[in-house]
């Protein structure tokens, strides 16, 4: 089953609490429902806040998508006011549609931005980070399917398949920085949530 993931995590948050982090964020007419892990995120519009060690984790697809336009938005904006020296990743899989996703902020200051989905780069602001840098070092596709790619496109377009491969994998591996692995393989409890309803 495809596991479809649109989180946001901010470091330095030790004791943070979802209700306080509702409140500092203006979002409101949110009820609490119940507890939840991260895999219950999966394909739901729901808000989920929790803490990993220090860290704040927000799951929901309309915030996360508010990370990745040519300007920030309302939200990233309050993130940044809210959290303005901590290290702030959005971070989006959505293996449905084909869909990557993912933003990083130090200290106020945005420092990579890549948005795509099915072949396409939608947004694509500041330098590669060492998360893609890796992944286009190593080995994209195997040997045979590059020469039948080739067989089909031209050698422009094969290199954008391929940027685009890797951009779709650096969501996860971007995900190491924050739990020491890739955040699929945390154990299913690993990061314990609050699920909430818009009311």
């Amino acid at each position: 089953m495809a596991w479809n993931k649109y989180y946001i995590v901010v470091t330095n948050q030790q004791g943070a609490t979802p209700i306080e982090t509702l409140t500092k964020l203006h979002l409101t007419n949110y009820q609490a429902i119940g507890d939840a892990n991260f895999p219950q995120t999966n394909k739901s519009n729901d808000l989920f806040i929790g803490i990993y060690e220090d860290k704040l984790i927000i799951a929901n697809p309309d915030l996360t998508y508010g990370f990745f336009a040519a300007e920030p938005s309302d939200i990233e904006k309050k993130f940044v006011e809210v959290f303005p020296t901590s290290k702030i990743a959005a971070l989006a899989e959505n293996s449905t549609v084909g869909e990557f996703g993912y933003t990083i902020i130090d200290n106020g200051q945005r420092i990579r931005v890549k948005h795509g989905c099915d072949g396409e780069i939608y947004t694509d602001i500041g330098e590669p980070i060492p998360e893609e840098q890796t992944i286009l070092s190593g080995h994209i596709f195997d040997p045979e399917e590059l020469d039948e790619m080739r067989g089909e496109m031209d050698e422009e377009e094969v290199q954008n398949m391929v940027t685009f491969e890797a951009s779709w994998r650096t969501p996860a591996e971007i995900s190491k920085r924050f739990f020491e692995d890739r955040i699929d393989n945390l154990h299913t409890d690993a990061i314990k949530l609050t699920q909430y309803k818009k009311v």
